[in-house]
């Protein structure tokens, strides 16, 4: 049920357009703290797509913090040797709240990387599954 959950998201809540063997292979790590950040969840499929689930909130909401989750997941995408990145960034107002600010900094954290992508989204638009982790600013 979590294949097709996770593959319901990626393909309708993200719109990506990948071809079915890629969710053969679905690894969902346990949550993780990036480096210099806050927690995130991990998904990869087939080795092929990377996906960061960030709680806006554990990272302070702003464009700097969004910055370092998108270079992060570059790296991470470039080492791995996946075709693509998506950040999902959880912010309580979901979409309404997707600034420029936020935007120019995902582009400028990631060069204007066109297999780099950002989705701002609300929690009730993540499956429970997928929903980021949470930890407290300190």
């Amino acid at each position: 049920m979590q294949q097709q959950e996770i593959e319901r998201f990626v393909r309708g809540r993200l719109g990506c357009r990948c071809p079915p063997e890629v969710f053969r292979d679905i690894d969902l790590a346990p949550p993780s703290v990036a480096a210099g950040g806050g927690p995130y969840l991990r998904l990869a499929l087939g080795r092929r797509l990377l996906i960061h689930m960030v709680n806006s909130a554990s990272h302070g909401r702003s464009a700097a913090a969004l910055a370092r989750c998108a270079q992060s997941g570059l790296e991470e995408r470039d080492a791995g040797g996946f075709n693509r990145f998506r950040l999902v960034w959880v912010a309580p107002d979901g979409p309404a709240g997707a600034t420029t600010a936020l935007a120019e900094a995902f582009a400028a954290a990631t060069g204007g990387d066109l297999r780099a992508h950002l989705h701002v989204l609300a929690a009730d638009q993540v499956p429970a599954s997928l929903q980021p982790v949470t930890a407290p600013r300190t």
